[in-house]
């Protein structure tokens, strides 16, 4: 009994400490997950804040250095189908035009600058970066840009929600084209064929002009992993000279 009495006095030494390093070490993992939570607020919300202002800053620079559109709505069968024009080449990080997404006229980000390049200093402030070496707007191949989808604005957080059939607008200076969404597609990374000039067909000559939305996307980690890219395709319906009028799926739009 004594041997016994004797045990039990010793663990009951031992306890304590055993539950102060338990302690410790759950303080240590509360803490982690604090800071783990923090990041990722930051990430995903605070990041966002500056870009998205300053994309919308960005439009607002647009449009006060182009004439305004006539205020005459033109209905798609207004739209001209004939010689589409040229759309004059900017330089890195020039802005060549606005992405408008009617689908999305309820949400901030449903007019973004699209400028020239996809490194880390034009996607990042929730541009539209046009891949460099795809097509011009309206030009036959495939416009290509890219954006973020959770940081840095999510300007193209919504690309996934776009359907069949649904209107995505280029405007720049002179012209607005209006795209018409044909579909998507979801790939690894490496499948850049889908920015070449017929997609998914690298080497390929086109015959039609089209338009490519990418972002990212995952297959294990829902809207935040980056392991896969949603790829949303869409063709020229028509173009319209900004002086002629604007295409009704912009004029039904609140104005920018």
């Amino acid at each position: 009994m004594e041997h016994a009495t004797a045990v039990g006095r010793h663990g009951a030494r031992r306890a304590p400490a055993r539950i102060g390093v338990l302690g410790f070490l759950g303080e240590l993992l509360l803490t982690g997950g604090v800071v783990v939570g923090l990041f990722v607020v930051w990430q995903l919300w605070w990041t966002g804040l500056a870009p998205a202002a300053e994309a919308r800053e960005q439009v607002t620079r647009f449009y006060a250095h182009v004439e305004p559109a006539a205020p005459e709505v033109v209905e798609p069968d207004g739209l001209r189908t004939d010689d589409v024009p040229e759309v004059a080449q900017v330089g890195h990080g020039e802005t060549l035009g606005v992405l408008i997404v009617p689908a999305w006229a309820d949400k901030t980000q449903n007019r973004m600058p699209v400028v020239e390049g996809v490194t880390p200093d034009v996607l990042d402030r929730a541009f539209a970066g046009h891949y460099p070496d795809t097509a011009a707007p309206g030009q036959l191949g495939n416009f290509s840009v890219a954006g973020h989808r959770r940081s840095y604005g999510n300007n193209f957080l919504h690309v996934p929600d776009l359907e069949a059939g649904e209107a995505v607008v280029v405007e720049t200076a002179d012209t607005w084209f209006v795209y018409r969404v044909t579909g998507h597609e979801i790939v690894t990374p490496d499948r850049t064929d889908v920015v070449a000039p017929v997609p998914g067909k690298p080497g390929e000559e086109p015959d039609r002009r089209m338009l490519t939305m990418t972002t990212c996307h995952s297959l294990r980690y829902g809207a935040f992993g980056n392991d896969h890219r949603w790829i949303v395709h869409a063709e020229l319906e028509g173009w319209l000279p900004r002086s002629a009028g604007t295409p009704d799926v912009v004029a039904e739009m609140e104005a920018p």
